[in-house]
């Protein structure tokens, strides 16, 4: 088994095995670029996904208890505000992991073409 021929982002020789097809391994292989990258979308949305579910359900405990009279609409108010910047802060994080990964998209692809 021969090492991948792909250079890692740190600009050091990749050390994990390369497919004989290919000479390069599934990280840097350019036939897979579009099957990394699908992977990377959905693995980043994932946490998201769990964090907005689990934002929602607080929401309507703080909904019921309002409505049961068992919290006062003044803190129920201050916690909505606090739910709305967390919502901000997850869209705000799934916008910068996606321009991460598509500047080292970019990267990759001056790389294989020579362009930087």
């Amino acid at each position: 088994m021969s090492p991948c021929a792909g250079i890692t982002q740190a600009g050091r020789r990749c050390t994990l095995v390369a497919q004989a097809s290919s000479g390069m391994c599934w990280l840097h292989d350019p036939a897979r670029a579009d099957q990394r990258h699908r992977h990377a979308s959905k693995a980043a949305r994932s946490k998201g996904n769990r964090e907005v579910a689990a934002l929602k359900e607080e929401i309507k405990t703080v909904i019921a208890d309002v409505r049961g009279g068992d919290l006062g609409r003044a803190d129920a108010a201050v916690m909505i505000q606090g739910y709305r910047a967390l919502k901000d802060f997850i869209a705000l994080e799934r916008q910068v992991k996606e321009t991460d990964q598509l500047a080292a998209e970019i990267e990759e692809l001056k790389r294989e073409y020579g362009a930087a």
